[in-house]
């Protein structure tokens, strides 16, 4: 039944969402690289990817 524990649920949301945040600030960055220019929509998910990386690593390592 560990799968189903509440903090295991919120931990791997966290990595799955920055793991999202990740391909999309990837992409995003390729994009801006062969436009020469770089949006705010890249910065913002970058932030985001950061953000939820760190929580859902934290968290992991705080509860094992």
């Amino acid at each position: 039944m560990g799968i189903l524990n509440k903090k295991n649920i919120i931990r791997n949301i966290t990595l799955v969402v920055g793991i999202i945040f990740v391909v999309l600030s990837t992409s995003l960055l390729l994009n801006d690289l062969e436009l020469g220019t770089i949006t705010q929509w890249t910065v913002m998910s970058s932030y985001f990817m950061i953000i939820f990386m760190v929580i859902g690593i934290v968290l992991r390592i705080t509860q094992k």
